[in-house]
This record gives structure tokens, C-alpha cells and sequence, in this order.
């Protein structure tokens, strides 16, 4: 039985490896902030030391939404870069089979409508996300390093907009799902519009958690490539919204066209992700969201919010 550990334990996506975690048999170990300051080496070092992995998903961040990226982007830089840095040294250092390291899709030029592998160093991200944005480029480059001076099998993951349970459903730093479901449970409790900025039109890429899970599981033991995006399905946001009331049953929304909804088009390149995994199977939309907002019902007072 090989042991895998996996940071970002008590987040969203480690949330999702333990809702699989029966599907293998693996011994899972799962590490939160409060087991481990993943900035400090010392603490790295130990927390190897103690649980020697034989795989490593680094799925740990300190993630904020723009409001936080534009207001301490020094420590959004320094602690994502020394997590970064600590992992990947200790798990070359534990000589670690494999290591999967999380990077994100904000890493992409701001301006490219259809992200590819090949194209993430082609251009400045989009600038509220620079700090951030550039210390996941980082992951990239130190992988890439690591894999060419010491025959390493590590590889970056790069996922496009994650949603499930256990997400952060903040409405000033949650992601768009997240966000919109706890705008509708807030609508819907006090029988009031659900306002949602733009026209709807503009298109994004999702993924359900367990999704991305299960394709980081399946690169652990085979041969696949360095550098990957777990694509998702593309939908409008108008889309989006219809899923999340009918989860709810409630229907009025206000569309507050007035207001900026970004980029109206990005996609991503499915070529790596479909050679990789042909014959991989997609969590149905309608049921991830359902299932997303029943949870979030469920535990909107515990929830992160």
C-alpha cells in the first residue's frame, strides 16, 4: 500500500481527494495549516520526515480573491513561492516517486481567450493576479528544473475554474460558482432579487472537484505529460445561473447589465488533457451543482463565507 499526502487537506480539493479516497488503496494522509506551516522549511522537513510519502499532490495555496491580491501581494508572492519551493525540495529530498503541484489558471496571459500548455509564459497575467500569478509561473519553471537535472517524474496541474464542496463561498473573494450560489441562497432566504453583474453571456470553463481529484489520481502511477490542464465544460454564465435556481427553485433574477462581467470568451485547449485521458468521464454539470448547493445549504453556517 503506497501512502499519498496531500496538502491543502481541509480545503476544497482536499476535500474532494478524501471523498475518493476508497476508490484506490492508497493510504491517504491529509495536511492542513494547522499541521503543518508549509512556508517554513523546517516544518516541511519534519512533516516528511514523520509521514514519508511516496506521492505528494501539492494542492496547498494562499488564495485570495483580486480585493487580497491587490491589497498584500507581497505575501501572496512570498508565501506561495517559500510552500512551492519547501514541497518540491522535500519531496526530491524523500526521494518522492511523484509530486503533482497545483498551479491555477490565473498564470495565463490576461488577453489569451484559449489557454494551452505551450502558451503560459507568452504574456503579462491579467494584472489584479500579477503577484499571485506569478509565483504559480513559478511551479512550472521549478518543475521543469527539478525534472531535467534529476530525472524527477513531477508534473504541474493546471485546473480550470474548480467548484464543489468545501469551496469558498465569500462573495467578494469566491470564485464565480461559489460566489452565485451564495447570492441565491442569500436572494432566496430573504425573497429579494438574485442580482448577478453583466448580461450572462460571457463563457468559462468548470470543473468539478472530484473531477480534477480523480484525474490527478490517475496520473500517479502512469506516464503522463509534465504539464497539464484539466479542462472542464464550457458554459455561460446565463447557464450558470439557470443550474443554480433551479438547485434553489427560485427564479427571479435581476441582471445588473450595467455592471463588468470581464473577458466575454476563455477556453482552453483540450489536446494534452484528451490524449492523456480519452476515455475520462466528466461529473454531470447539472448534478455537481445541485450537489454543490445542497451542500452549501446544508452547511451554510460552518461553510467559508
Amino acid at each position: 500500500m503506497s501512502t499519498i499526502l496531500i496538502t491543502g487537506g481541509k480545503g476544497l480539493m482536499g476535500n474532494a481527494f478524501r471523498a475518493l479516497q476508497n476508490t484506490t488503496e492508497n493510504k491517504f494522509l491529509f495536511v492542513g495549516r494547522e499541521d503543518a506551516d508549509l512556508v517554513s522549511q523546517a516544518d516541511v522537513s519534519h512533516l516528511f520526515e514523520e509521514t514519508r510519502p511516496d506521492y505528494v499532490i501539492h494542492a496547498a495555496a494562499r488564495v485570495g480573491g483580486i480585493g487580497r491580491n491587490l491589497s498584500s501581494p507581497a505575501e501572496q508572492f512570498y508565501d506561495n513561492i517559500m510552500m512551492n519551493t519547501n514541497v518540491i525540495e522535500q519531496a526530491y529530498r524523500s526521494k518522492v516517486k511523484k509530486l503533482i503541484v497545483f498551479s491555477s489558471g490565473c498564470v495565463f496571459p490576461g488577453d489569451l481567450l484559449v489557454q494551452s500548455e505551450n502558451k503560459l509564459h507568452n504574456g503579462e497575467p491579467y494584472y489584479a493576479h500579477k503577484s499571485y500569478a506569478y509565483a504559480k509561473r513559478m511551479v512550472d519553471i521549478q518543475i521543469e528544473a527539478y525534472n531535467q537535472q534529476y530525472g524527477t517524474a513531477y508534473s504541474t496541474v493546471i485546473p480550470g475554474n474548480i467548484f464543489g464542496e468545501h469551496d469558498n463561498f465569500n462573495l467578494e473573494d469566491g470564485h464565480v460558482i461559489p460566489a452565485l450560489i451564495h447570492k441565491c441562497y442569500i436572494a432566496k432566504l430573504g425573497n429579494t432579487p438574485f442580482k448577478v453583474w453583466g448580461t450572462g453571456e460571457a463563457s468559462r470553463e468548470f470543473i468539478y472537484s472530484q473531477d480534477v481529484a480523480k484525474a490527478c489520481l490517475g496520473m500517479l502511477h502512469k506516464d503522463h505529460p509534465k504539464k497539464i490542464i484539466v479542462s472542464g465544460k464550457l458554459l455561460k454564465i446565463k447557464n450558470v445561473v439557470d443550474l443554480i435556481c433551479q438547485a434553489f427553485d427560485y427564479h427571479n433574477v435581476e441582471w445588473e447589465k450595467d455592471k463588468p462581467e470581464g473577458q466575454m470568451f476563455r477556453s482552453s485547449d483540450r489536446t494534452v488533457f484528451d490524449k492523456a485521458f480519452p476515455d475520462f468521464e466528466h461529473t454531470d454539470v447539472t448534478k455537481a451543482i445541485n450537489t454543490t448547493c445542497q451542500w452549501f445549504s446544508d452547511n451554510h453556517e460552518n461553510a467559508r463565507r
